[in-house]
């Protein structure tokens, strides 16, 4: 009977653990919205998640700085990986005339376990 209750009490403590929020504190995915003269339809829209933000790096967790990175990004039409304001972003390139591109920046924190990924996708005008 004694290894019956333990085991039952393992099990149960193991849910309970696995069910529980993880230690990682990622916040919800938030929509930033930015107008650029560069692409078709002058709307960019992206989507930011973070984790583990800190408190002297929370800004950069925020859609101002967010709509900083995408206008710097689009103004300048970079289709290579670049650092950007902090971010590194990964373009990809997923059409040609007009330019279709897809961008994966991401934000590492500075002797943290902070992370923020910002995603967005534009097409750009053939100005």
């Amino acid at each position: 009977m004694p290894r019956i209750f333990l085991a039952v009490v393992s099990v149960v403590a193991c849910a309970i653990l696995a069910l529980a929020p993880g230690a990682s504190a990622k916040t919800a995915p938030k929509t930033c919205t930015t107008q650029s003269k560069n692409v078709i339809g002058k709307t960019v829209e992206g989507t930011v998640t973070a984790s583990d933000v800190n408190s002297v790096q929370k800004e950069f967790a925020t859609c101002p700085y967010a709509k900083k990175v995408m206008n710097r990004v689009t103004l300048y039409r970079y289709e290579e990986p670049k650092s950007v304001l902090g971010f590194y972003c990964l373009p990809t390139v997923l059409g040609t005339t007009p330019d279709v591109v897809k961008y994966r920046c991401e934000f590492k924190g500075a002797d943290t376990p902070m992370l923020v990924k910002l995603v967005f996708k534009v097409k750009y005008n053939l100005d």
